[in-house]
């Protein structure tokens, strides 16, 4: 089964069991108990041919889903309106990053301006408070493309017969052929979908990626002719696990999370960073500042070794000889952290003078290669494990002119070779470079540093590029990760709803500042910047007897700013916003402008 979750969901399984019976299986409303029959095929035609008929793009009717989802069901008949927050609903059961109240505020839209009242009292509500997991950015960003298939889904769903339909939600397999029999973008909804209604048969995993990498990290738990569908993989891969691992089985927590997770593109379907980094060998992650990308280097690294030692050593190895894998993690990832007075000699080879003698001594690249060529004394008969060497900040150097004869040696193919290096001591053979196939190298690079021009396009040929962008969920993530430890006296949820403006205000301040023509989109300011407010709220209620009234922990009730907003605006922001702008003629109306955005 793959209903194991970090919190309950008891609600969210009994509000599934409540809609294939009372709306997939009939027309009846899973909110009301009354005769009115939402879900009712013509009531489905209505929402799909205002919603997917008539899809609005860009900045129409105000932007956000919200508001072009009030302009879609405008003038649409109460069952309609009623369909549409139920849907909406069945939209918000699996996310955990979405807080209650934001689940609720987009769903009660459906039914403003009506004399509808929601019920409160019920399983579906109640609900709302739990969550299965994190779907991704792309859950977020793209909600109008996930509410979409949601409806194409049910409206294909109710032109089947009903015995055609209760044959689909008993059989995993035919239900999952359905679901993807449809020429809507097929995103995380589909996976999510699959989940809610057969969990015993599909995991708890929004991205295809995900799903693809998992299963190609435990490959050699397949049979000599695996399942060519990857749900049917990932079932099979579960029960073998079942042997290692007593107890829950799940592909998120941390011991089988190490050996697979990467980040993926923001549609949740594209190549992975781990798929990418052992095709290509090198990888950099690219952006603003402060967009976690140190860290996403470091967690690629490990997973990298973890997946390795997992596929050369097989499970039995690999579970039984856990201290030996932490090692590895430890010891076979090497981190440089680069600045202008690195180069050639600190890197690949250079003079040194030994007593009254200059001599050649070999760089930081070399010794790594020795220590990992070292590697057989330490892991007895065990297959060694890969290197990966971390280049932080690459464009505070001249990359080209440091790399020097590993330049060439990192082109695809040419792992292996070996090249010798100019110069040598006297009576001595000249030295050599090898570069090995299992040297992996991960880069990282701010945009806005101006010596970005150095890396010329031959080097550049040798990486792939994966942009680090500001993430909006990511910043919640981590406030919320904070929140214990930086305020601790009142609860998330108290503050949850302005954090989600807060969120919104973030989003629409790097908006303006890609669109500034005196910055653009490399000067947005990453997540880490903005999670400090935790500090700052923390900082504020330790003066005060009582919490804030009504979660106004940023804003007050008439939406002035509050302390801890102002703090990190002044203390952070604007200093660096200000350092931006530097020497531009239109500096101090830009920073007012900015700040208007921010604090609203």
């Amino acid at each position: 089964m793959g209903t194991f979750t970090e919190h309950n969901r008891d609600r969210i399984d009994l509000t599934i069991d409540r809609w294939k019976d009372r709306c997939l299986l009939d027309d009846k409303s899973l909110l009301f108990d009354d005769e009115l029959t939402p879900w009712a095929l013509g009531t489905i035609e209505d929402l799909h041919r205002r919603f997917n008929g008539n899809p609005l793009e860009g900045q129409a009717a105000g932007g956000r889903f919200a508001s072009k989802w009030a302009e879609q069901v405008s003038g649409a008949s109460t069952e309609c309106r009623i369909l549409g927050a139920e849907l909406l609903l069945i939209h918000f059961l699996f996310p955990s990053s979405v807080t209650r109240q934001g689940k609720m505020g987009v769903i009660e839209g459906s039914l403003a301006g009506t004399d509808i009242e929601m019920p409160t009292d019920v399983d579906p509500i109640r609900a709302m408070g739990q969550g299965i997991g994190n779907p991704g950015i792309g859950f977020n960003t793209r909600r109008d493309l996930q509410v979409g298939y949601l409806i194409d889904f049910a409206l294909r769903f109710k032109r089947e017969s009903r015995e055609r339909r209760e044959t689909l939600l008993d059989n995993p397999w035919e239900l999952r052929d359905f679901a993807d029999d449809t020429d809507h973008p097929v995103r995380e909804m589909r996976h999510i979908l699959l989940h809610l209604l057969r969990p015993d048969a599909f995991e708890r995993i929004s991205s295809g990626t995900h799903k693809r990498e998992i299963a190609a990290a435990f490959a050699g738990f397949l049979p000599a002719k695996p399942p060519e569908d990857v749900d049917e993989r990932l079932l099979h891969i579960r029960g073998e696990l079942a042997r290692y691992m007593p107890g829950e089985i799940d592909f998120y927590l941390n011991e089988l999370r190490g050996v697979w997770s990467s980040t993926t593109t923001d549609d949740g379907e594209g190549v992975g960073d781990l798929e990418a980094l052992r095709w290509k060998k090198q990888i950099v992650f690219y952006g603003p500042p402060g967009t976690s990308k140190t860290w996403q280097a470091a967690q690629l690294a490990q997973t990298l070794i973890r997946r390795a030692a997992l596929e050369t050593w097989g499970p039995e190895a690999y579970f039984t000889n856990a201290d030996v894998v932490d090692a590895a993690v430890r010891d076979n990832v090497f981190w440089l952290q680069l600045h202008p007075g690195y180069g050639y000699e600190q890197f690949i080879r250079g003079l040194r003078l030994e007593g009254d003698v200059t001599r050649y001594r070999p760089g930081f690249l070399p010794w790594m290669v020795e220590k990992l060529g070292d590697q057989k004394e330490v892991v007895g008969d065990l297959t060694p494990l890969p290197g990966v060497l971390v280049l932080d900040e690459i464009n505070r150097t001249n990359l080209s002119e440091m790399l020097g004869e590993a330049f060439s040696l990192l082109e695809n193919g040419q792992r292996g070779t070996v090249r010798e290096l100019p110069g040598f001591d006297h009576g001595q053979e000249p030295s050599v470079l090898v570069i090995p196939e299992h040297l992996y190298v991960i880069g990282t690079m701010n945009e806005i540093d101006q010596s970005v021009e150095t890396l010329d396009f031959a080097l550049r040929r040798r990486f792939l590029w994966r942009e680090c962008p500001f993430e909006r969920d990511t910043l919640l993530a981590i406030v919320a990760d904070r929140w214990g430890r930086d305020v601790a006296r009142f609860t998330y949820d108290d503050a949850a709803p302005q954090l989600e403006r807060f969120a919104e205000q973030v989003q629409a301040l790097n908006d303006a500042i890609a669109e500034s023509e005196e910055l653009g989109r490399q000067f947005q300011i990453g997540h880490t910047y903005f999670a400090d407010i935790a500090f700052f709220i923390g900082a504020w209620v330790q003066g005060r007897s009582n919490r804030p009234p009504n979660g106004t922990y940023l804003w007050t009730s008439k939406g002035k700013p509050q302390p801890p907003l102002l703090d990190l605006w002044r203390r952070s922001l604007e200093p660096l916003i200000e350092q931006y702008l530097a020497g531009s003629d239109v500096r101090d109306s830009e920073l007012k402008r900015f700040r208007q955005v921010f604090l609203g």
